[in-house]
């Protein structure tokens, strides 16, 4: 209840089992409250509305990230502003900002961000920090930060992790791939407990594991061929982690086939050291896709269900699921 009719959008699940709706357009202009609503749903199927700020005076307000970690959220807000005037393209002004909070919506505050590259993506530790990915458009490479919460950088990150040789035989493959503006915005920060995981869905590029204190790790997972990385679900940063994955796409490949590419999405648990293949996990209820979060050795997942009518009788195997009421359940299992 309370979690409005209109749908789901992609799911951001926080360390501890949270699961985070944006229902929000992609451009927001803010009004006289200056604040944009998310959803939050716990385990319990409590749902919770959660206010973030945006910044006033702006033209237009773009979401272009959002994260749930270790009881921290935080929005990456780009912000439009014309130059007031007749001339009907006035000089245009970008400016971005951090919307933070708590999980409920409490101590949210706004900061403007002093940065020389262009965020991409966003992380924020328990500690307060924030970590940006972004680009640097004079050097055209990728930049790794860490953000005081006045917004101003404490530290820059190497990128790239040196890598053994000796032990990672594709190191000296992984040095050449060029990483591209379009590479960045696939990327995808996720809660591991009080670190965050840097991944790269669509590849079989390894995971970086960042902290608080910039160290770092890098977990190269072992996808079966044929293969890349789908997402990673966000868990409490144990022994294992849980990623799923779906068939890379082959450009000969032209005919369309009738099943759907969401039914093909697998889904392994992986040892988080070495990114050994422990066990696929499989269910027949829900889809394995609508799985959101994998916090405290569990699963949890949320997905529309069938209602059962006490007075009404069986359903025929022939009569369309469309005609039966259903509602938005969550569902949790051991792993």
């Amino acid at each position: 209840m309370g979690l409005p009719a209109s749908g789901k959008s992609r799911p951001h699940c926080a360390a501890d089992g949270i699961t985070f709706f944006d229902l929000s357009p992609d451009a927001a202009t803010p009004g006289a409250s200056a604040t944009q609503v998310l959803y939050s749903i716990s385990p319990e199927g409590e749902v919770r509305h959660v206010l973030r700020k945006l910044p006033v005076g702006f033209s237009d307000v773009f979401v272009q990230d959002f994260f749930a970690g270790e009881h921290a959220l935080a929005t990456l807000l780009e912000a439009d502003q014309r130059a007031d005037g007749t001339d009907p393209a006035p000089p245009r002004e970008t400016d971005y900002f951090l919307s933070l909070s708590d999980e409920v919506g409490d101590l949210n505050s706004l900061v403007q961000l002093q940065l020389r590259f262009k965020p991409v993506k966003v992380a924020r530790f328990g500690s307060g920090d924030a970590l940006v990915l972004g680009w640097d458009e004079g050097n055209l490479l990728p930049v790794l930060a860490l953000l005081r919460d006045d917004g101003t950088i404490r530290r820059f990150i190497d990128f790239d992790e040196r890598r053994d040789s000796a032990r990672d035989s594709h190191a000296e493959e992984l040095k050449k791939e060029r990483i591209t503006l379009e590479a960045l915005q696939g990327a995808a920060f996720v809660a591991y407990g009080s670190e965050v995981m840097l991944t790269y869905p669509g590849t079989t590029k390894g995971i970086r594991v960042l902290s608080a204190i910039a160290d770092s790790r890098t977990i190269p997972l072992s996808v079966p061929p044929g293969y890349v990385l789908r997402d990673v679900l966000a868990s409490s940063g144990r022994a294992t982690l849980v990623a799923r994955i779906r068939p890379a796409e082959d450009p000969d490949k032209t005919a369309k086939e009738d099943v759907s590419p969401d039914a093909k999405v697998r889904m392994f648990e992986f040892d988080s050291t070495h990114g050994t293949l422990l066990r696929e996990l499989k269910f027949d209820k829900p889809a394995v896709v609508d799985v959101t979060c994998a916090a405290n050795f569990s699963l949890t997942a949320l997905f529309y269900d069938t209602i059962a009518e006490k007075d009404k009788p069986a359903v025929n195997a022939g009569d369309k699921a469309a005609d039966r009421p259903t509602q938005l359940v969550v569902s949790t299992t051991r792993r």
